[in-house]
């Protein structure tokens, strides 16, 4: 047996276990990459609405998918940027809550925008921060219903734990 001979056959021994072992990093690859399609589209899908499980989740899925050390080294720093940035908001007890939640909000937009602007390139989208921020539908009635949720739970919170008074008004009819 000739060396070409032994190379061919181990050449059509080892080739199917190497198309199999190919087929599954591909395989992964593929859905390395769906994983992060899910979590830029659902950013993208909920930034108007910051509270809802999904974008919360998706966010946290970030440094399990992101993970590449070079390719998605500037999307893991943007996201602890963001996250840092939660820590830092105005206390409900400071005199100044109000004044100084406006900018920590429009901050916090920024932030967002600059993560998913990044995240799309990656992925092979081009949006904008500008587009990212302002192109959100998000309908008044949506807002105005969560406000009324908040203020009725904070309402109850308050209540129960004797903070305010349930008043009572007595009339005649």
């Amino acid at each position: 047996m000739t060396m070409t001979d032994a190379l061919t056959i181990l050449a059509i021994l080892c080739s199917p276990f190497l198309a199999v072992f190919a087929q599954r990093q591909i395989d992964l690859a593929r859905e390395k990459r769906g994983q992060k399609l899910w979590i830029f589209r659902t950013l993208m899908a909920t930034r108007g609405n910051r509270l809802s499980l999904d974008h919360v989740q998706a966010l946290n899925s970030i440094e399990l998918f992101f993970d590449h050390p070079r390719k998605d080294k500037v999307i893991v720093e943007r996201w602890n940027e963001y996250l840092d940035h939660f820590g830092q908001g105005p206390k409900e007890d400071d005199k100044d809550y109000t004044a100084k939640l406006i900018p920590w909000l429009d901050r916090g937009d920024d932030l967002l925008a600059e993560l998913l602007q990044t995240m799309g390139k990656s992925l092979g989208y081009d949006f904008d921060k500008v587009k990212i921020k302002r192109g959100i539908y998000f309908p008044k009635g949506h807002g105005d219903e969560q406000n009324d949720q908040f203020l009725i739970r904070k309402g109850l919170v308050s209540l129960l734990h004797s903070k305010s008074p349930l008043t009572v008004n007595v009339t005649n009819k």
